[in-house]
């Protein structure tokens, strides 16, 4: 796969006893996204603790991004069955046309949308979900560059030229962050955090959201895979390496699974897989036979094998028998 170069600085890490607090407020909210002052609390108490104090200050963003990867992981774990892949349907014909699409937005937004609209609803989803399936979007902020999760969209608006606008409040975020954002460059349907078994459709070329934990950052950036190192699951889950290389800053980093976040767009991939799958497993099924029907079949062979070679025996005694009777025996005579 190659080396990738170093930033000449060491990278950004929560440590254990930080991360062991976190996970248990995350526990304590039961999955879902602590209040923006907890956040910030958490921030500013890992900046003042002696191991980082005038050295490194934790950003309230950092903390965010830390819960919503942890929350993802989760979720990605809890919905989905190990050992099989969980695909939405797509008619073919959905498909084909889905890719021809561009990939966000179009219609109107009317004032204070919810960014969680239900799929059914969404005009161009491109594809079939279930009633309790819901359409989730992420946009890209101009202060950073990162992507964040949209909580709502407050706002649009017509330039006279250009592409429309819509005001976004950011998941986890107040209004102080609130941001005018470019409908067709800046929001996009949500990225996709991929279970162990979705690493095959991570492929290079395809672009990702990648987790990337700066010298003094942590956050969520567009990313291209270069290189894929395949290798072979055990039970800690994908234990696969893909080499990526940053679109905002070209730096390239090898990382795991876990960091990445795929795009909707790959989902027919897992789809043309699952197909296979329950294909040769059709095969298979449709090859193999029964045991019990398989011994019958054994038991009935040797029956009959038996019951030929009888019949050859018995065959072979009747022309013996037969030859004898037919030779004239020679006539004594005194």
């Amino acid at each position: 796969m190659g080396r990738p170069p170093s930033n000449g600085g060491p990278s950004f890490r929560f440590m254990q006893n930080e991360v062991t607090e976190m996970e248990a407020i995350l526990q304590e909210h039961n999955n879902t996204m602590p209040a923006r002052e907890v956040l910030v609390s958490l921030a500013e108490k890992f900046s003042e603790s002696p191991d980082r104090k005038g050295n490194i200050q934790v950003q309230m963003k950092q903390v965010w991004n830390w819960f919503q990867n942890r929350r993802y992981a989760i979720r990605a774990k809890s919905n989905k069955t190990p050992m099989k892949l969980n695909i939405t349907p797509m008619p073919r014909d959905d498909l084909v046309a889905a890719r021809g699409l561009p990939q966000q937005v179009a219609a109107p937004i009317p004032v204070a949308v919810p960014a969680t609209t239900p799929a059914s609803s969404a005009a161009g989803a491109g594809r079939a979900t279930s009633e309790n399936s819901y359409m989730e979007f992420e946009a890209k902020s101009a202060r950073d560059g990162a992507w964040y999760d949209v909580g709502t969209f407050l706002s649009h608006r017509y330039l006279d030229k250009g592409d429309p606008e819509v005001l976004v409040r950011f998941a986890g975020f107040g209004p102080d962050e609130d941001e005018w954002l470019n409908v067709c460059r800046q929001v996009r349907q949500r990225s996709l955090p991929c279970e162990a078994s979705e690493c095959v459709a991570v492929l290079p070329g395809d672009l990702i959201l990648c987790f990337q934990e700066g010298k003094d950052q942590a956050l969520y950036f567009d990313a291209h895979v270069l290189d894929a190192q395949r290798r072979r699951h055990d039970v800690r889950g994908c234990r696969c390496r893909f080499l990526v290389r940053y679109d905002h800053d070209q730096s390239e980093e090898i990382v795991p699974l876990r960091k990445i976040c795929r795009r909707p767009e790959t989902d027919y991939r897992l789809l043309q897989l699952h197909a296979a799958n329950d294909s040769a497993a059709n095969d298979q099924k449709e090859a193999s036979v029964d045991p019990s029907t398989a011994n019958a079949q054994r038991v009935a062979a040797s029956a009959l094998e038996t019951t030929q070679q009888q019949q050859h025996n018995s065959d072979g005694a009747m022309a013996v028998l037969a030859s004898q009777a037919n030779v004239s025996q020679p006539v004594k005579t005194l």
